[in-house]
């Protein structure tokens, strides 16, 4: 099989992978001793250990060195551990999702679930939204494949990755001066709020949408830092400006106190509420200039395209930029459907994209702190293994983001779905029949959390192999299940808007989920698919019924009230007892994974230390 020469970066190899039959590789496939098990993560990890345990697969284990004549694309030498990186991205996130919902539930003593919280919601979102255009789409499709590939060049890619980060810098600064000046048109084409709700909605409009410069600074600088393999200050800008923003609405709470009514907004409040917002968002950009710095990258601003392999770039982009489009046209028809049910006469207490906001932001967190930090990982390694032709070590990675999550992610998914209304309840101030519609959603978004994060993993899978045109086709079916919903939700009872909103984001995702299990057989061959499957069906049974029993139980101590000291012992009551029956069902399945996933946490405890000395 050819692979491009040090004199070849353009070089493009020929993907085995696309061809599964005869013994192309055989001589490749006894010249390293076989592992014992297919180590997804190293022995000295801080959080979570092998997940899978199996038979040997001629290909990369984790983090062992490359062959003689084999680049090493799962874990070469010289790379940080995946466990390590894993662990570190893992505990930036549950810092920065720990103090964002810190910063939610005051923003939520603030304007609760009212129509100032609904316009302060699609102010701040239109940042966000364009953040996922240019992050999770042109900015993540192009830069890390592109960088990885133009790292193999004798100059390690310093003059393309500076063209890169020019043009990158270049756009989202445009986007974000254009976005300005037509935030009233912006605020207007994706809701219907009117009145005094539309006109807060755009002065917060003109201060957060300036957030975009520094978002797209932030995914720029983000996506140069994890292809240099430096991923733990990428994690842990959002800590700051989550400590900006709490800050913010501490100081908004002492001043002024519960503002629900956006008829009483001065601009000082205006400035406070959404100027601590976007002062976050600027320090949380300009913070990633330090590791970069201090890790030897220099930037110079180059303006000479011709020549510099962006063309080819351009084409994945292009892709990527319609696939994003679908997706954010999605949401925006469910934001709009939802503030169109809110606007109708009688229906102004009704829960809407504030309370959807709220569920998701809840539904996030075992996504992000599990999910999101293995795949960061393993995204630049797949690049790799694409590019130095790596059929085997493609294979083990993708295997690895299907299994790795799923034992911790399938539980908390379960948990997070029986005790969601008290969670809500915890955690924000509003009226109990608010809290338990918002407590609905999360659970109905909780039960798709797996197929969230392999749809994740198929946006990384398609960057890495540079297929835009298949990742387009996953986001129309994930996109089409949302706006189905949505339409649902138009005629329906308009106190369950929102859950159709939810049941419309979990449908579209296990279509998209269970199409992307398809294609990747096909692609790949056998990597393993139908073991990860039995891992996830033990997993589910034993998450089942712990959940059953432990839902049964809040039920029950849900009669005593519903107050914060209520929910609290609830939650300790029936969370102890699904972890107890998890557990017991685990070891009745003989599901090894939990206590490999769970044994580099425990040997770090003082008695175990002290016992192993």
């Amino acid at each position: 099989m050819s692979r491009p020469g040090p004199d070849e970066p353009h070089a493009r190899p020929r993907r085995a992978w696309a061809d599964s039959s005869g013994d192309r590789d055989a001589a490749s496939r006894f010249d390293r001793p076989p592992p014992a098990y297919d180590a997804f993560l190293d022995d000295d990890a801080t959080a979570i250990r092998p997940a899978l345990r199996q038979p040997y697969y001629p290909g990369l284990s984790a983090d062992s060195p490359p062959t003689p004549g084999r680049p090493a694309s799962g874990g070469a030498t010289g790379e940080p551990s995946l466990a390590r990186s894993s662990a570190i991205m893992a505990a930036g996130s549950m810092v920065s999702r720990v103090l964002g919902l810190v910063r939610t539930a005051l923003l939520t003593a603030v304007v609760g679930v009212s129509l100032a919280n609904d316009a302060f919601a699609v102010a701040n979102s239109l940042p966000n939204y364009v953040f996922m255009l240019l992050s999770a789409g042109l900015l993540n499709a192009v830069l890390i494949p592109q960088i990885t590939k133009a790292m193999r060049r004798d100059d390690e890619g310093r003059d393309f990755i500076d063209r890169l980060v020019t043009v990158s810098l270049a756009l989202v600064v445009g986007v974000a001066l254009l976005a300005t000046v037509v935030a009233p048109w912006l605020v207007r084409g994706t809701s219907d709020l009117s009145g005094s709700s539309y006109h807060l909605a755009v002065l917060f409009a003109y201060i957060c949408l300036p957030q975009i410069a520094f978002y797209g600074l932030y995914a720029v600088l983000g996506q140069v830092l994890n292809a240099r393999n430096q991923f733990a200050a990428f994690m842990w800008s959002p800590v700051l400006a989550n400590l900006v923003q709490i800050a913010g609405l501490v100081y908004f709470l002492a001043r002024w106190h519960a503002q629900p009514d956006p008829g009483t907004w001065t601009q000082t409040m205006v400035w406070v509420l959404a100027g601590s917002t976007t002062v976050g968002i600027i320090l949380q950009g300009l913070f990633l200039v330090v590791p970069l710095w201090r890790g030897g990258f220099r930037w110079r601003p180059r303006w000479d395209l011709r020549g510099s392999g962006l063309h080819a770039a351009s084409r994945m982009a292009a892709w990527s930029f319609v696939a994003l489009l679908v997706s954010i046209s999605g949401g925006l028809v469910i934001q709009k459907v939802l503030t169109a049910v809110r606007e109708r006469p009688g229906n102004e207490h009704v829960v809407s994209v504030a309370g959807q906001q709220l569920a998701f932001l809840i539904f996030m967190i075992p996504h992000a702190f599990i999910t999101t930090s293995i795949l960061t990982a393993l995204f630049p390694r797949m690049s790799r293994a694409v590019h130095d032709g790596d059929e085997e070590g493609l294979r083990t990675l993708v295997r690895r983001g299907m299994a790795m999550p799923a034992v911790a992610v399938i539980p908390a998914s379960i948990a997070l779905a029986v005790l969601a209304v008290p969670v809500i309840r915890l955690l924000f101030s509003m009226r109990p029949k608010d809290s338990l519609v918002v407590g609905e959603a999360l659970a109905i978004m909780a039960v798709g959390t797996l197929a969230f994060g392999l749809t994740t993993l198929q946006q990384r899978y398609c960057f890495a192999r540079e297929q835009g045109w298949l990742n387009l086709w996953m986001q129309l079916l994930v996109t089409g299940g949302q706006v189905a919903a949505g339409l649902v939700a138009l005629v329906a009872a308009p106190q369950h808007a929102v859950l159709w909103a939810a049941a419309g984001q979990t449908a579209g995702n296990a279509v998209a989920a269970f199409a992307f299990l398809i294609v990747s057989r096909r692609q790949l061959g056998d990597f393993g698919l139908g073991r990860v499957v039995r891992l996830w069906a033990r997993l589910t049974i034993a998450s089942v019924l712990a959940g059953s029993l432990a839902g049964f139980v809040a039920w029950g101590l849900g009669h005593l009230g519903t107050g914060r000291p209520v929910q609290l012992v609830l939650l300790a009551i029936a969370g102890s007892i699904f972890l107890a029956v998890f557990w017991i069902m685990t070891q009745l399945l003989r599901i090894t994974e939990v206590d490999e996933f769970l044994e580099p946490i425990l040997r770090r405890l003082p008695g175990r230390r002290r016992a192993a000395a």
